[in-house]
């Protein structure tokens, strides 16, 4: 009889949690943050045509007091995440395209052009913030970042006006652990990085951190869960034609630089045919240039 009133009052107190967990679940905290250069915001320069370079996820699960990394479920994850910066940057109304990680891994040349720019974006950016703080806020509208000839590189090769490059890192709740901890210990992470192609610097960057995000959604449809999430990282992502205020605190302008670029061979050679082309001066002096002046 005890046991059993003991149970009893056991089971509705695990169920109050679990009530309590969903409901703080069902408001997940999120918190982003968007940092633009002042040409981007002005839409002095907003790069139309984007191409999505295959997306890094790295997705672990919470076992109650053990974590495990969940590779295999990492690959959709980057698929959801690469679809879902896709719509929401197509509807504002940006010509986007996704490559593929089979368009990378049949061409080797591509392999090592995506390489190297998202080692530079880890290098120069990522390991290099901490929770952005005034200073790298302003570091960014300032254009201390940049991935250089790497980006240029891969967007001539790619035809594309900027690249667009996606980090995310999921610590997921299982039901179990999500009851214990309120539902608050499943956590992700975001950074959305447009580079820009012609100089290869860091426009802007959208990030965001969510607390409350449970491994069956994800599980269940990542698709769906990704394109919540991408959605609020990338809200105050501008139209093409949208004016963002700049503030006093940010730099009016940074004189936006744009390396020559070289000129392809078919571009030399057509300019030395046309210099072929045109009739020869005649050297013959003029009249009045051969006679003496009276």
């Amino acid at each position: 009889m005890h046991r059993s009133i003991r149970n009893k009052r056991l089971f509705a107190a695990l169920t109050g949690l679990a009530l309590l967990s969903a409901s703080v679940t069902a408001l997940a905290v999120y918190i982003g943050q968007e940092i633009m250069t002042p040409e981007f915001a002005r839409a002095e320069y907003r790069p139309m045509s984007l191409v999505i370079i295959p997306p890094h996820a790295a997705v672990s699960k919470d076992a109650m007091f053990s974590s495990k990394q969940l590779i295999e479920q990492g690959g959709d994850v980057e698929d959801a995440t690469a679809e879902a910066c896709k719509n929401i940057l197509s509807k504002l109304g940006y010509d986007v395209r996704i490559l593929t990680v089979e368009e990378v891994n049949a061409d080797p040349d591509l392999q090592v052009m995506v390489r190297d720019v998202n080692k530079r974006f880890n290098e120069d950016f990522l390991q290099k913030i901490t929770g952005l703080t005034k200073k790298q806020l302003q570091d960014v509208r300032e254009r201390r970042y940049t991935m250089g000839d790497e980006a240029q590189t891969l967007a001539d090769r790619l035809g594309t006006d900027a690249i667009i490059v996606s980090r995310i890192q999921i610590a997921a709740a299982s039901g179990g652990a999500s009851v214990f901890s309120l539902g608050t210990s499943g956590e992700a992470e975001m950074h959305v990085g447009v580079i820009a192609g012609d100089n290869g610097d860091l426009e802007a960057v959208f990030t965001g951190a969510q607390i409350g995000f449970s491994a069956k959604k994800l599980e269940k449809n990542p698709s769906k869960t990704m394109a919540k999430v991408f959605g609020s990282v990338l809200k105050d992502y501008p139209k093409p034609d949208e004016l963002v205020k700049v503030k006093k605190s940010w730099p009016q302008t940074t004189n936006r630089e744009v390396p020559d670029t070289e000129l392809s061979d078919e571009a030399v050679l057509s300019n030395m045919e046309a210099m072929f082309e045109q009739p020869e001066k005649d050297a013959t002096p003029a009249l009045d240039e051969v006679l003496p002046a009276e």
